[in-house]
C-alpha cells in the first residue's frame, strides 16, 4: 500500500532532520573543542627515565607538520641529595594529520649538573649543591635566519644545607638561560645566561657571564631579587616574553612583560600584567604562582595558575588582553579586577600540595590545552591533556 504524499513528506523531512543531526552536532562538538575523549596523560617515549615531567611549551613552524615540546623532567641523580634533578628535555611529533598522538624525545635542552659553588674570590666553596634547570619556553622565530628556534629556561643553584638559606641562595644565584638552533632536531648552539635581576645577581666569579640585568629596563623593577618562568611567544615580528619576577619569599610579586623587536638582541619592558595584589579582586586567591603566554585564532591569553593557603597552584585561569604592548590585562570596568576568562580546575583526584595548571597550547595539536600539576603516585608531575580551548566556544 503506498502512503499519501503528505505522509511522504514528513518521512523525508524526518530523515533529513536526523541525518542532519548525525554529521552536523558531532562536528559543532568538535569545533568547539568538546571532543569525547576524556583528559589523560601525556606519554613521550624518553632516553633518559623520567620519575616526572612537567612545565610544557609548545611550538610549531605552520609550513611543516611537526610540533616540538620543551618540558621539565625529574631525572635521577646519584650525586644529589635529593636522588633526582630537573633537566630541560626536547620532544617532537608528527601534527596534522599525525594528531600529535606519540611524542618521542630529542636531543637538546638544558643539563642540570651538580656542582660545588664558589665564593666571589674565585677559589674558595661556598656551599655544594646543583646547577637545576627547568620552566622552559620555546618559540619559532621565521625572521632569524639560522635561529629559527629559541630556547629559554630558569637555572638556578640548589644548596640543600642549610635547608633555611636554600630558597635565598636559589634566587642570588639564578639566570634565565638561552639557547638557539635553525632545526629543533639539529644542532643546538652553546647555553648562554640571558637575563638576571641586577649587578652581583649572581655574585662574582658568575656575574660577568649575564648579558643583560632586568632591573635596567625599568624602575619599577628595582625591588625584584629573582626572575624565572620565561614564557614567549611571536608576534608581527617581536618576541613577547613574560617572567614571574620575585621580591622574596618562595611566589612571585607579579609577572612581567618584555618586548624584543630585533629576535631577542636587546628588550624592552612592557609592564606587569598580573600581580599578586591582583587576586583580592578575583576570588579567595592569595598567591600567583606564575604564568604563560599563549596564542589561539590570533588572540594572545595570559595562562596564570593562583593558589591559596593550601595549594600553590589550584588550576588554570585565562586573562585576555587589551593591550599586548603593554601588558594590559582585560579587566572589570567597575572593580578593575582581571576579568578570567575560562578556569580550568586540576584534573588529579588526589592531589599533591604543589598542585599545578601551567599550560602550554598550540592550535596544531587536537589535545586542546596542557597543563602539568603534581601528582601523588607513579608519578611526582605529570603533563595532562585536557581536551579543552582557551576560551570555551
Amino acid at each position: 500500500m503506498q502512503l499519501p504524499w503528505q505522509y511522504k513528506i514528513v518521512v523525508a523531512v524526518g530523515l533529513v532532520f536526523i541525518l542532519f543531526t548525525l554529521i552536523y552536532i558531532p562536528k559543532q562538538l568538535l569545533s568547539a573543542g568538546l571532543k569525547p575523549p576524556t583528559v589523560e596523560p601525556l606519554r613521550i617515549t624518553s632516553v633518559y627515565p623520567a620519575a616526572g615531567i612537567f612545565d610544557p611549551a609548545l611550538a610549531d613552524n605552520p609550513k611543516t607538520s611537526a610540533v616540538w615540546m620543551a618540558y621539565a623532567a625529574e631525572e635521577k641523580s646519584q650525586k644529589d641529595p635529593s636522588g633526582k634533578l630537573p633537566n630541560v628535555r626536547l620532544a617532537g611529533s608528527k601534527g596534522g594529520d599525525g594528531k600529535c598522538k606519540n611524542w618521542s624525545q630529542i636531543r637538546g635542552g638544558f643539563e642540570a649538573k651538580p656542582d660545588e659553588l664558589l665564593a666571589p674570590d674565585g677559589q674558595t666553596v661556598f656551599r655544594s649543591g646543583a646547577w637545576r634547570v627547568e620552566t622552559p619556553a620555546l618559540v619559532y622565530d621565521p625572521d632569524d635566519p639560522g635561529r629559527e628556534w629559541k630556547l629559554y629556561a630558569y637555572r638556578y643553584f640548589w644548596a640543600p644545607n642549610p635547608a633555611e638559606q636554600t630558597l635565598g641562595i636559589a634566587q642570588h644565584y639564578g639566570m634565565i638561560v638561552y639557547k638557539y638552533a635553525s632545526d629543533p632536531a639539529k644542532e643546538w648552539s652553546a647555553e648562554q645566561w640571558l637575563f638576571s635581576p641586577a649587578p652581583d645577581y649572581p655574585p662574582p666569579p658568575y656575574e660577568q657571564v649575564v648579558l643583560l640585568h632586568l632591573n635596567q629596563l625599568d624602575p619599577s623593577l628595582q625591588d625584584v631579587v629573582a626572575y624565572s618562568r620565561p614564557s614567549v611567544i611571536y608576534k608581527d615580528g617581536a618576541l613577547v616574553m613574560t617572567l614571574s619576577a620575585f621580591t622574596g619569599g618562595g611566589t612571585p610579586d607579579r609577572t612581567i612583560m618584555i618586548i624584543s623587536r630585533d629576535h631577542g638582541n636587546s628588550w624592552l619592558y612592557a609592564g606587569s600584567p598580573l600581580r599578586q595584589s591582583d587576586l583580592a579582586g578575583i576570588g579567595d586567591y592569595t598567591k600567583l604562582a606564575g604564568a604563560s603566554l599563549i596564542e589561539d585564532k590570533g588572540r594572545i591569553f595570559l595562562a596564570a595558575v593562583l593558589g591559596d593557603k593550601t595549594q600553590t597552584g589550584r588550576g588554570t585561569f585565562i586573562f585576555g588582553f587589551d593591550d599586548v604592548a603593554r601588558g594590559l590585562l582585560h579587566r572589570d570596568s567597575k572593580t578593575g579586577a582581571p576579568v578570567i576568562l575560562r578556569q580550568l580546575p586540576l584534573n588529579s583526584k588526589v592531589m599533591g600540595a604543589i598542585g599545578g595548571g601551567f599550560a602550554a597550547y598550540t592550535e596544531a595539536c587536537p589535545f586542546g590545552l596542557l597543563t602539568a600539576e603534581q601528582t601523588p603516585g607513579a608519578a611526582s608531575f605529570q603533563i595532562f591533556k585536557t581536551y579543552k580551548l582557551p576560551v570555551a566556544k
